[in-house]
């Protein structure tokens, strides 16, 4: 009896907590946050990994969102993983799959978000069909990459950054010779997987 007590409490205290699940445990998303966010059966949120769709009022936020609930909502997907499980919030980080389509690279397809690299993701085998599909995005003027724009006359990149910037941004700090480079485009840019700082939001 004490051990059927003693695993009660176990498991009404993981089922708290959520728990660490193997890349081939599957999950029920019930509810969409954002472009980028879903909720799984259980209570976990689990962030898309290497993918930033707009946030609310920005352009296309509606469409990335809606975009998501259509591929995932109500449905059994699967996740697998980049290393660290769990981003400082506490939500999951992953690519998630409906079936053999990943949802991450199908919103970069269609131009409904950014690649948004760290250095502890750049050399996961799934970046590069995430960038070719960014650049796919691009080059076809989808999503994001039709919404009308006024350019600057060149883009800022910092020496290890994954960010580009406008000129005078405060994220910048003070530009010396050799720790940054120009870049003629945003295009050009996120061709390479850089992504807009999201403080002067190039």
């Amino acid at each position: 009896m004490a051990v059927l007590a003693a695993a009660v409490v176990i498991f009404r205290l993981t089922g708290r907590i959520g728990q660490d699940v193997g890349p081939d445990d599957r999950f029920v998303v019930v509810r969409v946050i954002d472009g980028d966010t879903v909720e799984l059966k259980g209570g976990d949120i689990l962030r898309l990994l290497a993918v930033d769709a707009p946030e609310k009022d920005d352009p296309y936020y509606e469409e990335a969102r809606e975009f998501l609930t259509a591929m995932t909502l109500g449905k059994p997907v699967r996740i697998t993983y980049g290393g660290g499980r769990r981003d400082r919030y506490g939500r999951l980080l992953g690519f998630l799959y409906v079936d053999d389509t990943m949802v991450n690279q199908a919103i970069l397809a269609n131009g409904l978000g950014y690649l948004y690299l760290f250095r502890e993701n750049t050399g996961l085998p799934e970046i590069a069909g995430l960038l070719t599909a960014q650049k796919e995005a691009i080059a076809s003027g989808r999503g994001l990459w039709a919404a009308p724009r006024s350019p600057e006359d060149y883009y800022i990149n910092k020496s290890g950054s994954f960010r580009f910037h406008r000129p005078g941004c405060r994220s910048i700090g003070e530009l010396r010779p050799g720790t940054y480079r120009i870049i003629a485009t945003r295009e050009e840019a996120c061709a390479e997987g850089l992504s807009p700082c999201r403080n002067c939001r190039p």
